[in-house]
């Protein structure tokens, strides 16, 4: 049995409960952040730390507690159930709401499971299938998937493997990770301020910018035709190749040389090998 921690307390996973009052479960209002351990080390927690309260500060939702705290509450954490590579959600609800609409007091919740590396899917990569929408609250790490989870219905209807968002031409992000093209001058591409600010994506930009151009911009319909590699990132995914894009793009069955090598680049970041 797992322990989370539940408004500042660790306790048995089992007995962690929420109210049907509150507002992540009556309106699905809430925020989270995700990140992982590596042989007992967070993995850019100083990064996720900041997203989630700014996160926070953007939904009108008080953090009780300092950054010094939640790092000692994750570190209580992770001493109780000595998982060395895992996935630590931080998640902040609504709260307990009297009308069913009114922000109430939040509760902070940290969780953590099992992680398993996806080596296959790192390697072959995936195929994407572009889908109609654009994010509302891009900034935000909020817990709203209703989109997210019915494109996936769609993706797998169709042969893919997820779905990357698009509108008025422009293509984003996917519903859980950041979207990545490689122009056929070697310059790489991805979308700006108008989407989620993933940890893994700035630092895949930092590293790209040591060894290649990147351009950090609206990313057009016409600059995925002239694209030769594409990719996406995630705290889970890494960087995974993307395969083809259904209905728009073929690319290589395997990760192309720029994208294998900013792979290389973030496995010594991240696993030191």
């Amino acid at each position: 049995m797992g322990y989370v921690i539940f408004n500042g307390k660790l306790i048995p996973e089992n007995e962690a409960k929420l109210s049907i009052t509150d507002l992540a479960l009556v309106r699905g209002y809430g925020i989270f952040d995700f990140f992982k351990t590596v042989n007992g080390i967070p993995v850019f927690l100083e990064n996720n730390l900041d997203r989630f309260y700014q996160s926070a500060e953007l939904m009108d939702l008080p953090v009780n507690y300092s950054r010094d705290e939640l790092k000692a509450q994750i570190k209580s954490l992770m001493e109780a159930n000595m998982i060395p590579d895992s996935c630590i959600k931080i998640l902040l609800t609504g709260g307990y709401s009297n009308d069913g609409y009114s922000i109430g007091e939040p509760n902070l919740i940290i969780s953590q499971q099992v992680l398993k590396r996806n080596l296959v899917l790192e390697s072959k990569g995936l195929k994407l299938l572009p889908f109609l929408y654009h994010r509302p609250f891009s900034l935000v790490k909020s817990i709203d998937y209703v989109m997210g989870i019915q494109a996936l219905k769609a993706a797998k209807s169709q042969g893919a493997d997820d779905v990357v968002y698009i509108q008025n031409g422009l293509i984003s992000e996917c519903p859980r990770a950041n979207f990545f093209l490689i122009s056929q001058d070697g310059k790489l591409l991805t979308a700006g301020e108008d989407v989620l600010q993933g940890i893994t994506r700035k630092k895949i930009i930092e590293l790209a910018k040591t060894i290649m151009v990147v351009e950090v911009r609206n990313i057009s319909i016409e600059d995925i035709a002239s694209a030769s590699e594409a990719f996406i990132s995630s705290t889970t995914k890494n960087i995974t190749p993307v395969t083809a894009l259904l209905g728009y793009k073929e690319f290589s069955p395997v990760a192309g040389p720029l994208t294998k090598r900013l792979q290389e680049l973030l496995q010594e970041l991240v696993y030191g090998h």
